[in-house]
């Protein structure tokens, strides 16, 4: 059920079949290399959130294209906002779903460069009375690692060819270059939007870590990196190569075991109501 298509008289329904839970995708506009478009990650889990809502019934809103970049104005197509803006659109946002019905709202995460924004705004949720739960959940929970797991403990894929196995098997065995603009979302955007993908430019930026800030790591000081330092090791903003191989087979069987993740988070929402019990618990310390 999409938000944007219900009439109003078909919100009090929609509530009580989705047991008063909204799905918000939210991603980001940033550059994907230059074989894949600005808006992939809201693309991607916006798909997600809809194909699952067709399996465990649920309301999705929106996606929400404005994720946090950590300032990367120099790509065309970005649109990067304040962390403070940010932080009170998904307040006001929440706010509003809450106050039409839905005390259960999941944020469907596409960009990994969301998670401290999203951490940082949970947080926040907990410094007020309210009558409603945001619960944050990242979509690309499963990868190429995890097929190549499962054919090792023999697992069989449908969607998938001989040529695939060896690709994925390969691409495992040589610990190639993935995390933005890889083999992952190629795949996946080879099915979600593939007139939009331009597999002849895989290769013009480079997707190899520089490593100027492995030292960091090699001395063991715990120092946690920020986007700063990942752009400084990716500074094509892309994470990946040899991506020949991403085809539609390998991103179908991505999408469905996404999906089916999705499905499951979605249905044990609905059906436990113990979230709610634990925000009233916390309501009564104020």
């Amino acid at each position: 059920m999409l938000w944007e298509n219900l009439r109003e008289e078909e919100f009090a329904p929609a509530i009580e079949k989705s047991n008063k839970l909204c799905v918000v995708p939210i991603g980001c506009m940033e550059k994907h290399g230059q074989h894949l478009p600005v808006g992939t990650d809201t693309q991607t889990c916006y798909h997600i959130a809809k194909e699952a809502a067709k399996i465990e019934p649920v309301v999705v809103f929106p996606p929400l294209y404005f994720g946090d970049l950590c300032g990367l104005y120099m790509w065309k197509g970005t649109i990067a906002f304040s962390s403070e803006l940010l932080q009170r659109m998904l307040t006001e946002l929440c706010a509003e779903i809450a106050r039409n019905g839905f005390k259960k709202i999941l944020l469907l995460n596409g960009h990994g460069g969301n998670t401290a924004l999203l951490a940082n705004f949970l947080r926040s949720t907990a410094h007020k009375k309210k009558d409603y739960v945001v619960m944050v959940r990242n979509d690309y929970q499963y990868t190429h690692k995890e097929i190549v797991k499962g054919l090792e403990a023999g697992e069989t894929f449908p969607e998938l060819l001989p040529e695939d196995i060896a690709y994925l098997r390969d691409f495992a065995e040589h610990h190639y270059a993935h995390g933005h603009g890889c083999i992952n979302e190629t795949a996946v955007m080879n099915v979600i939007n593939p007139a939009h993908v331009d597999m002849s430019r895989i290769d013009v930026d480079d997707g190899t870590s520089r490593g100027r800030t492995r030292y960091l790591s090699e001395k063991g000081i715990g120092i946690n990196g920020s986007g700063m330092f990942w752009m400084t090791d990716y500074p094509d903003s892309f994470s990946g190569e040899h991506l020949e191989g991403a085809n539609a087979r390998i991103g179908k069987l991505i999408l469905r075991k996404r999906i089916e993740l999705q499905a499951k988070a979605c249905r044990l929402l609905k059906m436990d109501d113990r979230v709610l019990e634990w925000n009233d618990e916390h309501n009564a310390k104020f």
